[in-house]
């Protein structure tokens, strides 16, 4: 490894492999199986810079990602960060799948993170996040994406109208074309056995999990993922600190991938990093560190 500096380091702790799972039933087979989200740059879009910056010397916009992505990375499986979309009117969507094609590219999936709980026991707002889903379902569609990842509900939230929730979802996704992606995202879903049960009780036909490395607590990350691969559509392969020195500390990452092959997931991996902390990252050193590790355990 070129011994470059990434990053203020921060400590974590470094953990090894539990037993994988049997047989991924991934989504659909892939031959280029990496991709990459545009999380990972979100200190250069100006509606993520941190709370912190007042600026980016190299800002960078969701128009310019396909072009950049395929020329500096040699990445054509995208995911876009609904926070990262400048607009939902038709004209822009439209330019913007028109740039996707362009750079020879597929939009993969839409991480959609806006103000909603689909699992509120208040209806009016319920319905309203059934809207606002429904809303960037259609974005998400009309950009082209391949599929779409929704949170199916708040922390303590009700795991009934959640199940109600995403049962209303699911049939929009699929009048649309569209799976219906649900990742170990913060929310009641954190618990991998409540995030079978909702996938099971709304679907389970046309809706996927997301398994994300780096967002399960480190004590119980590699049992709740073994328990959600096997109904993985794509993989978030999330690294979060890394020492100065460009070596990742908070899991054993080629392992969190390892543990995917060895369970059969033939689908694509998006690569991410974040972190709870605010660090000077170099991020297309970190990118180049994810996409080459990836690769490099397939």
């Amino acid at each position: 490894m070129h011994r470059r500096n990434f990053l203020v380091h921060t400590g974590c702790v470094l953990l090894t492999v539990a037993t994988a799972p049997n047989a991924v039933r991934a989504a659909a087979a892939a031959t280029d199986r990496v991709g990459m989200g545009t999380v990972i740059f979100r200190n250069r879009f100006a509606q993520t810079l941190p709370n912190s910056a007042t600026g980016h010397a190299d800002p960078l916009t969701l128009l310019e990602v396909p072009a950049l992505y395929r020329e500096r990375f040699g990445v054509g499986n995208l995911e876009f960060w609904s926070k990262h979309f400048a607009s939902r009117d038709k004209p822009y969507l439209m330019e913007l799948a028109g740039r996707v094609r362009a750079a020879g590219a597929e939009l993969i999936n839409v991480q959609v993170d806006e103000a909603y709980d689909l699992a509120s026991e208040n209806e009016d707002e319920r319905q309203r996040s059934l809207e606002t889903v429904r809303s960037w379902i259609d974005a998400a569609a009309l950009v082209g994406s391949r599929a779409v990842r929704i949170n199916p509900g708040r922390t303590g939230g009700s795991i009934d109208k959640s199940i109600a929730s995403m049962k209303e979802v699911n049939r929009y996704c699929e009048s649309k074309g569209m799976p219906l992606l649900t990742e170990n995202h913060f929310g009641l879903e954190m618990d991998p056995d409540v995030h079978l049960r909702v996938r099971e009780a709304a679907g389970p036909q046309n809706i996927y999990t997301l398994p994300d490395f780096g967002n399960y607590p480190v004590e119980t990350m590699w049992e709740s993922l073994a328990k959600i691969l096997p109904y993985a559509y794509v993989v978030s392969a999330k690294a979060v600190d890394f020492t100065p020195v460009g070596e990742h500390t908070s899991y054993d990452f080629d392992r969190c991938v390892q543990l995917c092959e060895r369970a059969g997931f033939k689908g694509i991996y998006l690569v991410e990093q974040w972190s709870r902390q605010e660090q000077q990252f170099d991020y297309e050193k970190i990118a180049e560190w994810l996409l080459r590790h990836v690769r490099e355990n397939l």
